[in-house]
């Protein structure tokens, strides 16, 4: 009976799960705090699940990518063509992001008053929260759920077996490479075992969405809305398919689909970390891509490679700007990019870490926090395709790394639909 079911991709069954889950919850909305004490215990089951293999798996992930690379210089190279491209990207999309809030300006026609201060740098101290990544205590950092603190602790142990391997004897450089070859093949069994729910916890979820939420009010809100996706879609349909061809030298649509899955769990979880299994798993077996390429950057891209948060950062000051009938100069709008590019390196790849950043954000530009709550209150429609483009994002950014590197397998990365299939 279940052998037809089990024939199915799993990207296939999380789609089909996640139109089912968005109908039912429709359909029962108005039964919804019955059934909803069935539904959401399970889909907070299995994103607990997910985020239970998050930190275990950036770091050996991390430190056997890092260790595994024997030249100390294609580490190097690695690395550096990767932060190149976040740093020219990331940019790109705040920009993006201030421009589309300038074109719909969702918060004209509502008056609200002005606040003494409209701007200032006090918010935040970057310098201050550049040195926090270091971590103090690393068992504190893995507890807290810290991932910029372990993703640095993990470089470091990566780099310091890298450095110490060619001094070591055979044996213990044997002991050390199977060690954490070992623990990263250890977790990604781990992981295939949790996404073996899936499509339950899929279910689950968009039930309680679509049940909860319901229609989402006309006026100022849902042109913020429109723009943040009027923002996100500019990314995916012309940001991306440009580097994905001028950089990378590939085709977009085929690079789509080979990340679909990937796109489809980052979309339904909202989690660019609970989505990390699926990014490196398409991202080497799809799109062709060497392993210990996606092993070194995918930890810290899931941390800090966020596209969609660049864009999305400073369409919310413009849109408080516009609320308070304020009027933002060329250098603030410089500041606004370059605030959303550290928010968007600061929010953690777990659901809801935007909100806080959007706080700071307006804390920083010294205006009230009014729109914090409207925010939180329709984050989740905005969370979906901004986790989804996030970890696209990463995609896109390896790809291209993996071309400039001469280690891009195009035969891989062209392979024939059942090829594809076959991974998932």
């Amino acid at each position: 009976m279940l052998a037809p079911y089990r024939k199915i991709g799993l990207a296939i069954k999380i789609l089909v799960a996640m139109v089912i889950g968005t109908v039912l919850g429709f359909l029962l909305k108005d039964s919804y705090a019955v059934w909803s004490k069935v539904t959401t215990p399970f889909g907070d089951l299995f994103m607990r699940l997910l985020k239970m293999t998050i930190i275990p798996l950036v770091f050996f992930s991390i430190v056997s990518g890092i260790a595994s690379i024997s030249d100390l210089r294609k580490l190097r190279a690695i690395g550096g063509r990767f932060v190149l491209y976040w740093a020219i990207i990331s940019p790109l999309c705040a920009i993006i992001g201030i421009a589309w809030a300038y074109i719909i300006k969702p918060g004209v026609g509502v008056k609200l008053a002005a606040p003494e201060t409209p701007w200032s740098t006090s918010g935040v101290n970057i310098i201050d929260s550049i040195v926090k990544w270091v971590p103090d205590n690393v068992v504190a950092a893995m507890s807290n759920f810290n991932t910029i603190q372990v993703i640095v602790f993990a470089i470091f142990v990566g780099i310091a077996i890298a450095l110490l391997v060619p001094h070591l004897e055979d044996g213990h450089r044997e002991f050390l490479e199977k060690l954490f070859a070992g623990g990263n093949t250890l977790m990604m069994r781990i992981v295939g075992i949790v996404m073996g729910f899936a499509p339950i916890g899929v279910l689950c979820l968009m039930m309680d969405l679509s049940g909860s939420l319901g229609l989402i009010a006309l006026g100022s809100l849902g042109k913020m809305i429109l723009t943040q996706y009027a923002a996100y879609a500019t990314i995916l349909v012309v940001v991306f398919p440009l580097f994905l061809i001028l950089v990378g030298h590939v085709n977009p649509l085929q690079h789509y689909k080979n990340v679909f899955p990937a796109m489809i769990v980052g979309f339904t979880t909202c989690s660019s970390g609970a989505t990390i299994p699926f990014t490196m798993k398409c991202t080497k077996d799809r799109c062709g891509v060497p392993a210990d390429t996606v092993n070194l950057i995918t930890g810290p891209a899931a941390t800090i490679n966020m596209q969609a948060v660049c864009a999305e950062m400073p369409i919310y000051a413009i849109f408080a700007m516009q609320l308070y009938g304020l009027h933002f100069g060329f250098g603030t709008l410089l500041l606004i990019v370059l605030l959303g590019v550290v928010m968007a390196a600061g929010v953690a790849g777990v659901p809801g870490g935007s909100i806080m950043m959007a706080a700071v954000m307006l804390q920083t530009m010294g205006l009230p926090l009014t729109i914090v709550p409207w925010i939180a209150g329709i984050f989740r429609l905005l969370d979906m395709p901004n986790t989804m483009i996030n970890l696209t994002g990463d995609t896109v950014g390896m790809v291209c790394v993996s071309n400039k590197m001469e280690d891009l397998d195009r035969n891989v990365f062209y392979a024939t639909k059942g090829a594809r299939d076959q991974v998932l």
